[in-house]
Parts: C-alpha cells; structure tokens; sequence
C-alpha cells in the first residue's frame, strides 16, 4: 500500500483478470492480525467453497499474514497489511499486500525437521493451486495464491 492506501494497478490487474472481489480489509502490522485475517477470511467465505478449501485458505492466508509483518515494512510502527479475495466459478484467490522490503523478498525456505519456522511459503507452495509473488512500487509485496473452491486439489 502506498500513503493513500491505493494498490498500484500494472500487476494487480493481471492478477485480478477475471475474478469479482469478495471483500477487502486491512489490518495493522501486528502479531495479532494474524488470527484476525484468518477469521475474517473464514467468515467472508464460509458457505462458499468446500470445507477443506476454506480450512487451507484460513491456514495459508495465516502464514502469509505472518510473514508480511516478520519480513516487511508492514511490522514496523504505524505498519499496514491488506488483505484482498477475489472469487471466480471455481477458484478462491487470496492476496496479502504489504508494505514492502528493501531488505527481504518472499522465498521458500529450505528447513529440516528442528525448524522452528520458514514453512509458510512452503505450504503455500504445496497447497494452492498456483501462488507468486510480485513488487510494485505503489503497492510494496504482494504474496498471493488460488486455491479450488470444490476441494479438489491434490495435497
């Protein structure tokens, strides 16, 4: 997000090609919104996808939150994460936008079994259907990832 809240519009639109927005909300840069985003996100689209999609999204949409306030600007005082869905027949899409890093960019993380973190993005990777990340200059990061509505990917 830049100072007036506006998300730049060069990648975003791409990305949003054929989607109808679901709700929008922004969260402070805080460890507790976390749980906030996820419950928002289960409450903005409970009844309209499968059980276990809505059970992955509230999971993924959790540890990219997660991430964007350890790893971005977003963390620091007065710091923003948006959190975006968008719907389409049979895809969820879900996206956290940050306020960026000069410092880090979202990677998968490789780890072993003492990691005490560096999963998140690995599950992302694992779960959603497709997933990327993207830089624009008004907006700062942005994580995001699809997810099918009917429960039908393979894990």
């Amino acid at each position: 997000m830049n100072a007036h809240g506006r998300v730049g519009q060069g990648t975003m639109t791409k990305r949003w090609d054929g989607l109808r927005v679901a709700g929008r909300r922004d969260f402070p840069g805080v460890a507790r919104s976390a749980g906030a985003a996820r419950k928002w996100v289960v409450e903005l689209l409970c009844g309209q996808m499968a059980a276990e999609t809505l059970e992955t999204a509230e999971l993924l949409v959790s540890e990219v939150v997660t991430n964007a306030i350890l790893h971005s600007d977003s963390g620091g005082s007065g710091g923003l994460i948006m959190v975006r869905v968008g719907l389409s027949g049979d895809l969820v899409h879900i996206e956290v936008v940050d306020d960026g890093s000069v410092t880090s960019v979202p990677a998968i993380r490789t780890t072993d079994d003492d990691s005490l973190s560096g999963r998140g993005l690995s599950w992302v990777d694992r779960l959603a259907v497709i997933w990327g990340a993207d830089r624009d200059d008004e907006a700062g990061g942005v994580v995001w990832f699809r997810l099918p509505r009917d429960g039908s990917a393979t894990f």
